[in-house]
């Protein structure tokens, strides 16, 4: 009996062993539909594009990208991988994602954004001769949240937007103005400007240094896009929108 127990218990541990490997995430093609490119990049800054899609279960996690600049053609191929769970229970749900792709730096011009697994999936991407030697056009607010709030009984919709301030030995930031402006109508670019004060102001902030900034919108923002928050570290927050 002892004989025929362990041989039992060797075969039930080699195929748990069987199915465990089984378990390891396969890496795709995402299914990319759409890219976003907002505008308003010059050629010193960190260029980014985001990349759209749907999972239509929930066995599919987003995984890398890949961008590939070609400044002699003006072509950046973007490439988007996926990774699927075998072996699990799905729910058959579509689930939107996005990745936001880093170009770095790009020289000026206009370039042509193409999805290396479907050219039909295509956008264009200008790139500005830079105004300034300053990365930024603005100081920028350390944004680390952002979304539209819709009033349910008035229709009208405000940004809201949230994060934590920098620490500074001499004086504190504070949030100068909020500028946002559907460049192109599918993308809501958010321009948080911020400034240095060495005033009562800084007596009265949290002791976190947390904000939350609310701002109307004029221009009501409908169906699928993206929100696009430029930040103080040279990046972007990146939201996908969907309003009806």
């Amino acid at each position: 009996m002892r004989g025929l127990f362990l041989m039992v218990s060797v075969s039930m541990f080699s195929s748990f062993g069987l199915f465990a490997a089984d378990q390891n995430p396969i890496e795709i093609d995402a299914p990319i539909s759409k890219i976003y490119i907002p505008l308003g990049f010059d050629d010193n800054d960190n260029v980014e594009v985001v990349l759209h899609g749907d999972f239509t279960d929930t066995c599919h996690q987003v995984g890398h990208t890949v961008a590939v600049v070609d400044e002699a053609s003006k072509t950046v191929t973007v490439s988007a991988t996926a990774y699927k769970y075998p072996g699990k229970f799905c729910i058959q749900s579509i689930t939107p994602f996005i990745q936001t792709v880093s170009l770095g730096i790009v020289g000026e011009g206009d370039y042509q954004v193409v999805y290396k697994n479907d050219k039909a999936v295509k956008s264009s991407l200008n790139v500005a001769r830079r105004k300034t030697e300053s990365p930024d056009d603005y100081l920028y607010a350390t944004v680390e949240n952002a979304y539209i709030d819709v009033n349910a009984s008035s229709g009208k919709q405000a940004l809201k937007i949230q994060g934590h301030f920098p620490m500074f030995f001499v004086g504190c930031m504070v949030i100068k103005e909020v500028k946002t402006v559907k460049a192109p109508e599918d993308v809501l670019v958010v321009l948080p400007i911020a400034e240095i004060v060495d005033n009562e102001t800084c007596a009265t902030q949290p002791s976190d240094r947390s904000f939350e900034y609310t701002v109307g919108l004029q221009a009501p923002f409908q169906g699928e896009g993206l929100l696009h928050v430029r930040t103080l570290n040279g990046t972007s927050l990146n939201r996908f929108i969907n309003i009806q």
